[in-house]
């Protein structure tokens, strides 16, 4: 059995998912990062697995209102940082200002936004940096009609694409990331120009995903290739290179000399609000319902809207963290001594075994992949996506159908 094998196995044996009703808050020993969840969307994109609900004004002002509820229960007065995903949550400007207007003083970290290239304009984006967004990631996914088209992205085209990176890249925000997604069943050329086109216009930083084949989007019957997504990684790698980018993390490319990055999942540990959002405070994993309905009714009750838990204990936790940690670039083990105590002699085994092998690299306390290491994370991030994120969710949406605002307005 190969080490990622064994990973695996592990994950398999270690990390349990859980039916919750509502729970209690968690208990964190330093500020977390808070991740916000705005699901409306005005249309859906088929290739995006994310909880997603047809925009409706009307529901907007009792989503901001449960968002405070919901944070006010957590008991938590200060964030590393915010995160603002969806859904699209750079459709509805009011709604932002009001989020970003509530929750901005309770950190003194980033406060970063995704951004749909269509919601782009200069005046839009004044009113977006107004508010107090200065990290913002810019989803243009391609600058191909055809590449686009096969994804069926909505509300967007090639010319939006490069209009949009632009004004982005010139509005003066802190840290730009430029999304951009691949399928290796396509021409391989085609994101090898997306990425040339990205690093042309200077973002801080380039994240470039291969193409997830989550159930319930177009993509469920097909799958992915991690052997021909690594070569077109590795390729994008040293066309960055020649650009004066570095690879920064699996699936991120960002200026050699950057300190700082944009991260939607590799932060330490998080608290999630609103539906679908996922929390992690170095002992449980937790996932919030899916629908809209079972949300409010949670908050109306005075319990946290979670349906989905995995607990772990120690072995299990560091295993979890290291995972991330290096598919950022670097384990710390001065930090995760200072955060789960001493490694059991389990995760030393590992750790020793994945160097030995040549996977990993350490010199003193900080452990980096070796370009075989990040190889062998690649597979096995893949595996983590379908095995526990791809099901969590596929069964949250399922039981979400149930409790939709309207039948039509969850996908």
């Amino acid at each position: 059995m190969s080490l990622a094998e064994r990973v695996m196995e592990l994950g398999k044996r270690l990390f349990i998912i859980e039916d919750a009703d509502g729970a209690g808050p968690l208990n964190f020993d330093s500020s977390p990062g808070l991740y916000i969840h705005i699901p409306f969307c005005p249309d859906f994109c088929s290739f995006c697995p994310y909880n997603k609900i047809k925009y409706d004004a009307e529901l907007t002002d009792r989503y901001l209102n449960a968002l405070k509820r919901e944070s006010d229960l957590e008991k938590i007065e200060h964030f590393s940082s915010i995160y603002i995903g969806g859904g699209t949550p750079s459709y509805d400007l009011y709604l932002l200002e009001e989020v970003v207007s509530h929750f901005r003083g309770m950190t003194n970290g980033e406060i970063a936004l995704e951004i749909h290239p269509a919601d782009v304009s200069s005046e839009r984006l004044d009113e977006i940096r107004e508010t107090g967004v200065n990290f913002v990631s810019l989803g243009i996914q391609s600058f191909d009609d055809y590449t686009l088209n096969s994804m069926g992205r909505k509300r967007q085209d090639s010319g939006v694409s490069l209009s949009s990176i632009a004004e982005t890249t010139s509005a003066g925000f802190d840290f730009v990331d430029v999304d951009l997604i691949f399928d290796y069943q396509l021409d391989q050329k085609r994101i090898v120009e997306d990425l040339k086109t990205a690093l042309s216009y200077g973002p801080e930083q380039i994240s470039v995903y291969p193409m997830m084949r989550f159930a319930d989007t177009a993509f469920k019957n097909t799958k992915n290739d991690p052997e021909k997504e690594l070569e077109i990684l590795e390729e994008l790698e040293n066309v960055a290179l020649t650009h004066g980018y570095v690879r920064d993390s699996l699936w991120t490319f960002k200026k050699k000399d950057e300190k700082r990055k944009y991260s939607s999942v590799s932060r330490e540990f998080f608290v999630g609000i609103g539906s679908s959002a996922s929390s992690f405070n170095g002992k449980v994993f937790r996932t919030n319902t899916f629908s809209l309905d079972e949300y409010f009714l949670f908050l109306d009750s005075g319990k946290l809207p979670v349906r989905k838990t995995i607990k772990m204990g120690k072995f299990s936790a560091i295993l979890y963290y290291s995972f991330w940690a290096l598919y950022s670039g670097r384990l710390d083990l001065d930090s995760v001594q200072e955060h789960f105590g001493r490694l059991p002699l389990r995760m030393r085994y590992l750790l020793h075994s994945a160097t030995a092998r040549g996977y990993l690299e350490r010199e003193e306390d900080i452990i980096k992949p070796t370009r075989i290491g990040t190889r062998k994370l690649h597979i096995v991030e893949e595996w983590l996506t379908y095995s526990f994120i791809d099901r969590i969710w596929s069964d949250l949406r399922s039981k979400a159908r149930n409790h939709s605002v309207s039948s039509e307005s969850l996908l």
